[in-house]
């Protein structure tokens, strides 16, 4: 056996295990991919070894003042074993394994304030935590639904997600920010950061009323500096998110467009991986070519999210998306033919010969010739910052009745695609077609109501607090190609 090098350990201290006839003291180590817990500093055969792995569980437990932690407990050899120490060696040991294991006991760690999302097979709520006061959103997933979705490598999937959101998680000016897992007898709770402010999708909706029909062009600006600078920490990691569309940018404070972060995560993956997941993925409309004509043990990169970000530009330019349909086939199949006209009539605003230059070099097919995210922060597009306003447009009199916040949400699959909405009336460009959704870890929920309409209480912690599981249509294993990847939802 491997001889236990302390001198890498991350954090120390002291824990008791209470017994009827004398107490027994533990020196807990924390390293990088395991927790040991032995009688002496350096004990070299610790009595306790727990693997930093989401397999591994870990349940909290308050003091009777409800604002400290107390003790936390964990199985070995099917028994129950608790471990007593400071609040504060607690709360260090919790930071350090949030995301690494699954933890129990969120009923007595976040109190509910309102529900504010809900799907078929997740609800999403705003939680107030104990143990430091701040409101989260905790998103409830049925444990059932990934188990129906082994198939399609939902677990896998999830997993794979939680990698890369605790990859990002330094950088929370950009991203969502991922916090911790719970687990409940039939449910997984994901607890990440809570976005105060809109989605861009809403914003765009909110520009129609105004006389160009879209947002102002240093807002588009500021907007799009904002999204590049995203994808150039997101690419230095070598992920890619690939289901870059506007409900995916939110924005973390209200009338801020700096505050952009990306969302949904559900279907990024590695650019180092021999094999991606789910390889032909992403949402009609926003797609690079080089995806949609892919086959499945073909490899792209980084510059398909650049190409996704066009798409989004073209939009915010135009007031219109680059890919037209009336249903979701149409839309699919312009996207697949990517007949990209960019032969716009200048207006000396929106339409500019340094805006169509940056836009031209985001929407080339050939992703060799594709710039980069640091290549299109440096176009001269961006140089100008002439009175450029950074908040958000005021609704006026506008009823938003969707909640802006994003949360990790499981979505499922169906196999027939009907939609009655028109997707080429501008009213219309962000409406979603319901009854496709695709199968993905984490798409947006619909939500049900406004932020604060309501407060919900009492079955937040019920052992089955979710709807019943839609029955799921999953495509069998076949050799020749979908028509339509199953991982492609609607916009």
């Amino acid at each position: 056996m491997d001889s236990i090098d302390y001198q890498e350990a991350k954090f120390k201290f002291e824990g008791v295990r209470k017994h009827f006839f004398k107490d027994v003291t533990y020196h807990i180590t924390v390293f990088e991919d395991m927790v040991t817990m032995g009688t002496t500093s350096d004990c070299q055969n610790p009595k306790y070894k727990l693997k930093l792995n989401l397999e591994t569980k870990i349940n909290w437990e308050l003091r009777k003042n409800k604002k400290e932690l107390d003790y936390f407990e964990f199985d070995h050899q099917n028994k129950r074993k608790v471990v007593h120490a400071q609040p504060d060696d607690l709360s260090k040991f919790k930071e350090l394994l949030s995301g690494r294991v699954t933890f129990e006991g969120i009923g007595d760690l976040y109190q509910p304030l309102f529900q504010i999302g809900k799907g078929s097979s997740a609800k999403v709520y705003s939680a107030r935590s104990a143990l430091d006061q701040r409101v989260y959103a905790v998103k409830a997933i049925e444990k059932a639904f990934l188990k129906i979705s082994e198939n399609a490598n939902g677990l896998r999937a999830f997993q794979s997600e939680v990698q890369i959101l605790r990859a990002l998680q330094q950088y929370e000016n950009n991203f969502l920010v991922f916090k911790e897992i719970y687990e409940g007898d039939n449910t997984l709770y994901v607890v990440t950061s809570y976005l105060e402010g809109l989605s861009l999708s809403e914003e765009l909706d909110k520009a129609k009323t105004l006389p160009n029909r879209r947002l102002p062009i240093n807002n588009v600006r500021t907007i799009m500096r904002k999204l590049l600078g995203n994808l150039k920490i997101l690419h230095s990691h070598r992920i890619i998110h690939r289901d870059l569309k506007p409900d995916n940018l939110m924005f973390s404070r209200k009338n801020d467009y700096t505050s952009l972060v990306l969302v949904d995560f559900g279907l990024a993956t590695s650019e180092l991986l021999d094999k991606y997941l789910f390889p032909k993925c992403g949402t009609p409309g926003y797609v690079a070519p080089e995806v949609l004509s892919s086959r499945s043990d073909q490899r792209y990169n980084c510059k398909v999210d650049i190409f996704s970000a066009g798409c989004i530009f073209y939009k915010l330019l135009t007031g219109h998306s680059l890919f037209m349909g009336s249903n979701f086939d149409e839309v699919l199949n312009s996207n697949k033919t990517c007949y990209v006209d960019l032969d716009l009539p200048m207006d000396g605003i929106y339409i500019t010969e340094q805006s169509l230059d940056i836009l031209k070099k985001m929407l080339n097919k050939n992703p060799k010739i594709r710039v980069s995210a640091a290549q299109a922060l440096s176009h001269q597009f961006f140089d100008s910052n002439s009175d450029f306003s950074t908040q958000a447009i005021q609704s006026g009199g506008l009823h938003i009745t969707k909640n802006a916040i994003y949360q990790l949400n499981l979505a499922e699959s169906e196999s027939k695609y009907n939609s009655e909405n028109e997707i080429n009336d501008e009213q219309q460009q962000n409406s979603k077609i319901n009854d496709l959704k695709r199968y993905s870890l984490m798409n947006e929920i619909p939500l049900s109501a406004k932020r604060g309409s309501a407060q919900f209480s009492g079955t937040f912690y019920q052992k089955d607090p979710l709807s019943a599981i839609k029955s799921l249509k999953i495509p069998v294993e076949t050799s020749q190609p979908l028509k339509l990847s199953c991982h492609f939802s609607p916009a």
